[in-house]
């Protein structure tokens, strides 16, 4: 185990992994380098963060500081070079096929 580690594994017990409640997650945020009128809320709405919620009635929102800052240093670099999001993906499309219409026959006079 080198120091790294080490130092990691001493800071989760001394200051917590786990975030509880949106203002402690707003404050970490912040930190981060997030803006101050960050919505949590919002944040947890979209489904792309890593926020959850206790549930229940009176649920409180949860969040892992660890994740928190992965997730933040993931969307700020962007995709690795070479590679594209998996929702860009390219996506090719055939001509649409056109309605059969009837050959024009000529008309039997009506005797």
């Amino acid at each position: 185990m080198d120091s790294n580690q080490q130092h990691d594994g001493e800071e989760r017990l001394v200051g917590g992994d786990l975030l509880v409640g949106a203002d402690a997650i707003r404050a970490f945020l912040i930190h981060l380098g997030m803006p101050e009128d960050t919505d949590v809320y919002y944040l947890k709405r979209t489904g792309h963060w890593p926020i959850g919620n206790t549930g229940g009635e009176g649920g409180k929102l949860i969040a892992s500081k660890r994740r928190l800052a992965h997730y933040t240093d993931e969307i700020t670099r962007g995709p690795p070079l070479g590679r594209t999001k998996k929702t860009a993906r390219t996506t090719v499309t055939r001509p649409k096929r056109r309605a059969k219409t009837r050959v024009n026959q000529p008309e039997l006079p009506i005797e």
